[in-house]
C-alpha cells in the first residue's frame, strides 16, 4: 500500500482515540482535578495567577502525560495478543508513523492545552465568586509555554522510538538510554573543557587554547539550532519508521 492517503491517516487516528478513550478520559480527569486544586491554592496569596505559577504545574503535567500517552498509543505493538492485528491493519508504514506523530504531538498538545485553559479559567471564576480574586484571563500562552512545546516536540521522537524499540520495561529502558546519552554528553563536555584549558598539549599556546574554548562554548545560532533539531527529530522518526517496518515483516 504505497499511496499516501489522508483519509486512512484520519481513520487510524480515530481508531487509536476510540480504543484509548477510557484511559484518556481518566488521565484528563486526574489532570483537571490537580490543576484546579493548584490554581485555587495559588489564588490564596495575591488573588491572581501569573504565568510562572501556571507553568510550574502545567509543564510537569504536560510532559508526564505526553510520555505516558505515547507509550499507551504504541502499547499494541509490543503485546503478543494484539501486535499481529495492529501491524496488519490496512495502512502503510508512512501513514502509520504520521498518524502516531500527529496523535501524540499536535492533537495531544491542542487538547491538553485547551483543557488546562478551561480548567484554569474555571478555577479563576470560582475564586472570583468565593474570594477577593478579580476575574482575569489565564496567562497560558507565555514565552515559557512555547519553549515547553518546542522541548516536548524535541523529545517526542525519542520516546516514540523507545516505545516501539523495547519489548519489556519500555519506559524505564527509554529513560535509562536517555540518561546515558545525557551523561555521555556531559562527560564529553568536561573532557573537552579539560583538553582546551588544562594543558593536555592539544594546543601549544595558552591564548590559543582559551580562544578555542571560547569559540567552542558559544551558543548555537538560530539557524544551527533549527538544523540540529530538524536533523535529530528526522533521524529519530526515521528510526521509528524502520522499526515499524521491521515489525511488520
Amino acid at each position: 500500500m504505497k499511496e499516501y492517503n489522508i483519509r486512512r491517516i484520519g481513520n487510524f487516528i480515530y481508531r487509536d482515540v476510540i480504543l484509548l478513550r477510557g484511559t484518556i478520559t481518566t488521565a484528563l480527569s486526574v489532570v483537571s482535578v490537580l490543576l484546579f486544586i493548584v490554581i485555587l491554592f495559588s489564588l490564596r496569596k495575591d488573588h491572581v495567577v501569573v504565568p510562572g505559577e501556571f507553568m510550574s504545574v502545567f509543564n510537569k503535567l504536560y510532559i508526564i502525560s505526553g510520555v505516558l500517552f505515547i507509550f499507551s498509543v504504541l502499547k499494541e505493538t509490543n503485546t503478543k495478543a494484539s501486535n499481529h492485528l495492529y501491524l496488519t491493519l490496512p495502512v502503510s508504514s508512512y501513514e502509520r508513523i504520521t498518524a502516531i506523530w500527529f496523535t501524540t504531538g499536535i492533537l495531544y498538545t491542542i487538547v491538553f492545552s485547551f483543557l488546562c485553559f478551561l480548567v484554569g479559567q474555571f478555577a479563576i471564576s470560582v475564586g472570583s465568586i468565593f474570594s477577593e480574586t478579580n476575574f482575569h484571563p489565564l496567562p497560558i500562552f507565555s514565552e515559557d509555554y512555547w519553549q515547553l512545546i518546542k522541548f516536548y516536540f524535541f523529545i517526542q521522537p525519542i520516546f516514540l522510538y523507545g516505545a516501539i524499540r523495547f519489548n519489556k520495561n519500555r519506559m524505564g529502558k527509554t529513560l535509562l538510554s536517555l540518561l546515558l546519552i545525557v551523561l555521555g554528553l556531559i562527560f564529553f563536555n568536561m573532557m573537552l573543557y579539560g583538553m582546551l584549558n588544562y594543558g593536555y598539549d592539544v594546543f601549544s599556546g595558552e591564548e590559543l587554547a582559551s580562544e578555542a574554548f571560547g569559540l567552542a562554548s558559544k551558543d548555537f545560532s538560530g539557524i544551527e539550532k533549527v538544523l540540529f533539531v530538524g536533523v535529530f527529530m528526522s533521524t529519530m522518526l526515521l528510526a521509528t519508521y524502520f522499526k515499524i517496518v521491521e515489525k511488520e515483516v
